[in-house]
């Protein structure tokens, strides 16, 4: 399990199960997630990825099981999860540093603090002079950093991210995952990426979980343990790769 057993438990689910009247689409899934440990989540379409994350953000309740973080019962009003959709999701009437700063400001974070933590987080994903443009100044990529930089800012417990780079070419996805993983590395928090692109997952992930078609479980954990920056050449890179989508083609 690569560098995750040698760390503190930060996330678990247990017996995670979610049924929608008779239809049964998430069964039993349980894992953790070390503190500070970036796992990626890929599966077939249609598996329940995203009802999946609804799940863990509370935003929908499950049928069964619970998500613990830190040994307690995850709570929205008590931790801080965070959340990056595939859409844009930058508020239109507000500047690119209003846009940042929300999460803290609905987390009443004190303003001398909130202001320190917003130099910290723009400087680090490199939107400092594009402070005080609106979304519809900036380029998509820029609408993504934004948006990484609001969930990154509130110092979240856990953070969650739906294939955010799904609609972005490929020259920006690369640029935006090697961003990711430098603040990731730098704030060391918490991550959960789901992805369709398996290798966008062994590119990101120090662990990867298989997800089965419905009824959802966890098919398989793969460990991913090779040095960054990775190089989709390496002939380890590709066998991770292909043992992942053998997975996922194989039921």
């Amino acid at each position: 399990m690569s560098e995750n057993g040698k760390r503190k438990v930060k996330v678990s689910v247990n017996g995670l199960t979610k049924k929608f009247g008779d239809l049964l689409v998430l069964d039993d899934i349980s894992f953790t997630v070390a503190e500070g440990e970036l796992l990626c989540i890929v599966g077939p379409t249609g598996c329940g990825k995203t009802t999946f994350l609804n799940l863990l953000s509370r935003l929908i309740p499950p049928t069964r099981g619970n998500i613990m973080i830190d040994g307690e019962e995850a709570d929205p009003k008590k931790h801080n999860i965070s959340f990056v959709f595939q859409e844009p999701s930058c508020m239109p009437w507000r500047t690119v540093k209003e846009n940042i700063a929300y999460g803290m400001e609905v987390k009443k974070v004190p303003r001398d603090e909130l202001e320190s933590r917003l130099k910290k987080i723009m400087d680090l994903v490199g939107l400092s002079d594009s402070a005080d443009l609106y979304p519809n100044q900036i380029s998509s990529s820029m609408e993504q950093r934004v948006a990484i930089a609001r969930a990154f800012a509130v110092n979240p417990d856990l953070l969650l991210m739906d294939e955010p780079y799904g609609q972005l070419d490929v020259k920006l996805r690369y640029y935006l995952e090697d961003e990711l993983v430098r603040i990731w590395r730098e704030l060391k928090s918490t991550v959960i990426f789901v992805t369709h692109n398996i290798e966008e997952a062994v590119y990101l992930a120090e662990r990867i979980l298989v997800l089965s078609n419905k009824p959802t479980t966890v098919k398989a954990e793969v460990p991913v343990g090779l040095p960054r920056p990775r190089d989709f050449r390496d002939p380890e890179f590709v066998e991770i790769r292909k043992r992942v989508t053998d997975l996922i083609k194989w039921w």
